[in-house]
């Protein structure tokens, strides 16, 4: 499984985005789509950190790293290749 199909399995099934699955897309906004308010962004923080076992840092849990699946997807790749 590729990480933008676990990361969009996880915005589909565990918080439990009402919107279709065909809008949710690598150019989607997460955050203007309201995929993720303050509390999905604790969730996908903590599950991103247990999933991909990478370690966020403050300053990396920023709106450009959240903003789409596309982002997202690309940021924790490069988190895993470090």
């Amino acid at each position: 499984m590729t990480t933008d199909e676990t990361l969009r399995g996880f915005i589909l099934n565990e918080l439990q985005w009402e919107g279709s699955p065909a809008d949710l897309t690598d150019d989607f906004s997460l955050i203007d789509g309201k995929v993720l308010d303050s509390l999905g962004m604790i969730q996908m923080v903590s599950f991103v950190e247990n999933e991909f076992n990478i370690r966020l840092n403050d300053e990396e849990i920023v709106p450009r790293n959240f903003e789409t699946l596309g982002a997202l997807s690309a940021f924790v790749d490069q988190k895993r290749s470090l």
